[in-house]
């Protein structure tokens, strides 16, 4: 009542104050309003231009810098596609050495050391050097090898060990590596292969910067994906952030064409600022010669707008005296022509004055027609928009039945269960009737998902729920609880009965055909117990289901009331 009592009071000082604003416009002298009104039009006309303009200035620089960035966004890739090629001919320069091909055939980890792994590791600035043998075991590292390094399903290393290098990147955790593998050969590259040398480089943020420093703008590599970043896409046209700031990436991809990086170039700071200064400046001039045009403008047209409007002030003045006779002479066509053509000729309008009624009645009987017309099509919008209305409760209906229903397996989902629930045991407390619950939780389903992958796990999510369906009867609660808990729900069913039916479901689930493993499942049975609330049920069905999980999972468990102790 406040809030309405305090709003109440500001309408009616806005109000009153809109009112007396007019009351002073209409005082005002004809000359000054018209002076106003031509200022006002005049400067919203000149707007949309100088927004225009500004706009066009402004998205003209942003081009400038878009280009400049993508051409600093090539050399920067450039530098470091040289780089890793780099990194390969050290790679192969050291692999054809007849010495360090025979010290890994005789196990000289003395030689190796001293020879090869620090030496190249000093003097190449190296984060990683190893040696490996023909059966791809590590034969002597710099450090401890990352695990991805040593493996020889990596494609790049098994090449390696058929006689092919190769370069590439490789992420691991959040670092990226430039990795080159190549087999150590003989300087004639004859066999016998002596085994694989590895020279890995981290990707950090000291070498980019002496890798890119002379490129004069901000240069970075991430891991993570960029802003409306589309993986499936080579490269990413320059685009603004969120500061104002120009931006363009480009993927960096591992030997199997996954992203795994991404090259992110940014303007300096100075650019920025020296755009956003002229920004400002283009827009401070053009406002200022926006105000000055205005200003000269309206001037100009309302000395020539009085000059002319005096003749006709002056014969208003003498037809108002009873001097019908007077004219105004003005013999351009223009506006004033018009005008002064219609004043002289008023005295004619006045003897048509009766024609123009009879045309006016015409003209009101043909628009009482047109009501008619208009009539009609109201009543035809009126039974479309009925049919309209129709085809939206059929839409509701659609949207009611989804939202109870579990997208994935066409099972009720969480909400609709615990409904059905509440619902089942108010009727069974009412006629005295039995209720009986059945909890189901998929064996080790994390695993599977982990191993397996996600489609593989919802698709045995839909088997283990089209078993529920062919086992429930027609008033039973098949129901998705969430994640890979199932629950039935049996309304008029006993103890017994719900032991029996939770073993076949057991059953029919360890049956399922997977391509992938054996699937099994735990259940937990639980009976209503008259004056109990829904909750309670749900509470003794899960702590039978998690007796069926510590019992060794694949079995029924059945809630049995622990029975009241008598007092001492």
């Amino acid at each position: 009542m406040m809030w309405y009592t305090a709003w109440r009071v500001v309408k009616g000082v806005i109000g009153y104050a809109l009112w007396r604003l007019g009351l002073r416009w209409r005082q005002l002298p004809v000359g000054q309003r018209f002076a106003l009104t031509m200022f006002v039009l005049i400067l919203l006309l000149l707007f949309p231009y100088q927004w225009y303009t500004l706009n066009h200035f402004k998205q003209a620089l942003q081009t400038q810098q878009a280009m400049t960035v993508q051409v600093q966004l090539k050399t920067a890739q450039a530098l470091l596609d040289h780089d890793t090629q780099a990194l390969l001919r050290n790679c192969e320069d050291y692999s054809v050495w007849e010495e360090f091909r025979d010290a890994i055939l005789e196990r000289d980890r003395r030689w190796l050391r001293v020879n090869v792994v620090d030496w190249a590791h000093q003097h190449f600035y190296l984060d990683v050097v190893a040696v490996f043998d023909m059966q791809g075991k590590l034969v002597l590292s710099t450090q401890i090898l990352p695990r991805p390094m040593a493996e020889p399903s990596y494609p790049l290393f098994r090449r390696a060990l058929k006689g092919s290098s190769g370069v590439g990147y490789m992420r691991i955790g959040y670092s990226i590596y430039q990795v080159a593998y190549a087999p150590v050969l003989g300087e004639s590259y004859a066999p016998p292969q002596g085994g694989v040398l590895l020279m890995a480089k981290r990707l950090d943020d000291a070498r980019l910067t002496r890798l890119w420093g002379h490129l004069g703008t901000r240069v970075a590599l991430r891991t993570q994906s960029p802003r409306r970043s589309d993986p499936r896409r080579q490269e990413v046209a320059p685009s603004l952030s969120p500061e104002g700031q120009v931006e363009a990436w480009i993927p960096l991809y591992d030997v199997a064409r996954q992203p795994i990086g991404y090259l992110h170039v940014q303007p300096p700071q100075e650019q920025v600022h020296h755009f956003h200064r002229s920004v400002q400046e283009a827009q401070q001039y053009l406002l200022l010669a926006g105000f000055v045009i205005t200003v000269v403008a309206s001037l100009v047209m309302i000395s020539l707008l009085r000059r002319h409007l005096h003749a006709f002030v002056a014969a208003a003045r003498q037809m108002a005296q009873g001097n019908l006779s007077v004219r105004v002479p003005y013999p351009a066509r223009d506006e004033f022509g018009m005008l002064a053509r219609a004043f002289n000729h008023m005295a004619d309008q006045l003897q048509n004055a009766f024609e123009k009624q009879a045309a006016q009645r015409q003209e009101i009987e043909q628009q009482k027609e047109e009501l008619e017309q208009l009539y009609q099509q109201l009543q035809s919008a009126n039974r479309e928009l009925e049919h309209l209305n129709h085809e939206l409760a059929e839409a509701n209906r659609v949207l009611a039945l989804a939202a109870t229903t579990d997208g994935l397996t066409g099972l009720k989902n969480h909400r609709a269960f615990h409904e059905a629930l509440t619902s089942a045991v108010k009727m069974a407390e009412r006629f005295g009737q039995p209720l009986a619950l059945i909890m189901l939780d998929v064996d080790h389903f994390k695993r599977f998902n982990d191993t397996f992958g996600h489609p593989a796990g919802d698709e045995l999510l839909k088997q283990v729920a089209e078993v529920l369906k062919r086992s429930a009867r027609a008033y039973d609660v098949p129901a998705r609880y969430g994640g890979e808990e199932f629950a039935l729900l049996l309304p008029n069913t006993g103890l017994e009965e719900a032991l029996r039916v939770a073993e076949r479901l057991r059953q029919q689930i360890s049956a399922i055909i997977n391509p992938y493993a054996p699937i099994t499942a735990s259940l937990g049975v639980a009976a209503y117990r008259h004056g109990s609330s829904p909750a309670t049920l749900l509470y003794e069905a899960d702590v039978a289901l998690y007796q069926a999980k510590q019992g060794g999972r694949n079995r029924v468990e059945v809630y049995r009331p622990e029975p009241p102790q008598e007092a001492a």
